[in-house]
């Protein structure tokens, strides 16, 4: 199976439908339908990193659904970047929107990107960076799923612990 080389994350739509799941060597994030009966996995597609214009999945290493199921965010470790994908939410399928990296259009803390986690309201995207021991804060646009960089929290700086994150939760309430 393409796509499937060296896994290292996975999500499942929030409606149960689909399972994502990315591959560092493949630099790929492949979807598959699940049967909700039996759980069985139908490949669907794969987007692969340098093909039709997607960018950001060189050794991915991450992935999450937003809550509302509209889009798939995937970290790239060797792109030093996360990737946005549009859902389309009856078959699975993703299309490529954007990618945001590290040191282009004033982004910063992306260096060897690998925990991806959306706010559960799904106003916020989080990426932990063991490059920059960082946790980086983007706006996402709920229409478009485009990102906008709002700020990186560092390792030692106002009492910030983030040396290599390797996950990202939140509390049950959202709030933190």
């Amino acid at each position: 199976m393409d796509g499937l080389n060296f896994a290292r994350g996975i999500d499942i739509s929030p409606d149960g439908k689909h399972v994502y799941v990315v591959a560092a060597f493949d630099h790929a994030l492949a979807a598959f339908s699940r049967d909700s009966a039996t759980g069985e996995l139908t490949f669907v597609d794969v987007e692969k990193d340098g093909v039709g214009g997607v960018d950001g999945l060189n050794y991915a290493s991450n992935v999450a659904v937003s809550p509302d199921g509209k889009h798939v965010y995937v970290t790239g470790n060797g792109d030093h970047a996360v990737a946005v994908f549009s859902r389309d939410s009856a078959t699975g399928e993703l299309t490529f929107v954007d990618v945001e990296k590290d040191g282009v259009g004033g982004v910063d803390g992306l260096s060897s990107p690998i925990p991806v986690a959306i706010s559960p309201d799904g106003k916020h995207v989080y990426v932990g960076s063991t490059g920059d021991d960082a946790l980086t804060m983007f706006s996402r646009d709920s229409a478009t799923g485009e990102l906008t960089f709002e700020t990186t929290y560092l390792d030692g700086v106002d009492g910030n612990n983030f040396d290599a994150p390797l996950w990202i939760a939140f509390s049950t309430d959202g709030q933190y």
